[in-house]
């Protein structure tokens, strides 16, 4: 099988980098414009919001120039590149290896669940193999970003990069926040699949409509399993000799890491692109 990389998914990811730096920064905790006394859209009481992400990316603009919004790009598109690869590859030889019977005979909801557990087995082991392949460029991607909060230089190119972690925290340095990445992919597979699947063969009939499900889906489910991401991210950059490493809790592990961002009301920090509130004790 041969893979040839997108074009269009590298100008996709190019275009859209900024908006995902902006958005690491904030789920690491970094607000360096003071938030802002406004009247809530909902509410008739005023509210202090933090500056939504496209005036944190003029922030970013301003301090490191408009290449500055583009740090941490050649890891992003690396793993994105290493993932895809890995992902059509086993999803390919898992398909080829254990092939759904659509003509299945036999009670309805034994095939039911029969084909939904084979397809999501096929998708999370394809999703888990990708994941641990493209880690390293993903923790060396966000700790690229997170030098933005110090303005270091440790994480300046891939090479460079590699010698850091492999230096200070050994192989395992590369896997910093895989755990709760893996759980993370894994819950939404199945949970996507299950909601589109009983959708699609219960409510609707129209062939065409089929199709969306599992994008409509996909929304309500992000939401569900976004702080697995918000810890995955966080503990990536937590091992990191940065400033916004410094600036975190001393977390012990990825669960003591969701427990203290659960208490401080912050497991869905940087989901909101807009109407960011700030909190009474930030304000304080």
């Amino acid at each position: 099988m041969s893979f040839v990389p997108s074009g269009v998914s590298v100008v996709i990811i190019t275009t859209l980098h900024p908006l995902g730096y902006a958005k690491v920064l904030i789920q690491l905790g970094n607000e360096p414009v003071p938030p802002y006394l406004a009247k809530s859209p909902f509410w008739r009481k005023p509210q202090y919001y933090y500056p939504n992400v496209f005036q944190y990316i003029r922030h970013i603009k301003r301090k490191d120039g408009f290449l500055g919004l583009y740090r941490g790009l050649v890891p992003r598109i690396l793993e994105g590149i290493v993932g895809s690869y890995v992902t059509q590859s086993v999803t390919e030889y898992v398909k080829k290896k254990y092939p759904i019977d659509e003509n299945e005979e036999g009670p309805e909801v034994v095939i039911f669940f029969k084909h939904f557990a084979l397809q999501s087995s096929q998708e999370v082991a394809a999703k888990t193999l990708a994941i641990i392949a493209s880690q390293p460029l993903q923790v060396i991607a966000l700790r690229t970003m997170a030098q933005f909060v110090g303005q270091e230089t440790l994480y300046r190119n891939i090479f460079v990069s590699v010698m850091e972690i492999y230096e200070n925290e050994g192989i395992l340095g590369f896997y910093a926040g895989i755990i709760p990445r893996l759980i993370g992919d894994a819950l939404a597979i199945v949970l996507i699949n299950l909601i589109s699947d009983f959708v699609n063969r219960y409510f609707i009939t129209e062939k065409e409509y089929k199709a969306y499900t599992a994008a409509v889906s996909s929304l309500f489910v992000t939401q569900f399993t976004y702080p697995f991401e918000l810890v995955s991210r966080n503990m990536s950059v937590k091992p990191a000799r940065l400033l916004a490493a410094q600036n975190m809790p001393d977390y012990t592990d990825w669960l003591d890491c969701w427990r203290m961002l659960k208490q401080n009301g912050d497991l869905h920090r940087g989901s909101k692109m807009f109407l960011r509130a700030a909190k009474k004790a930030t304000l304080e």
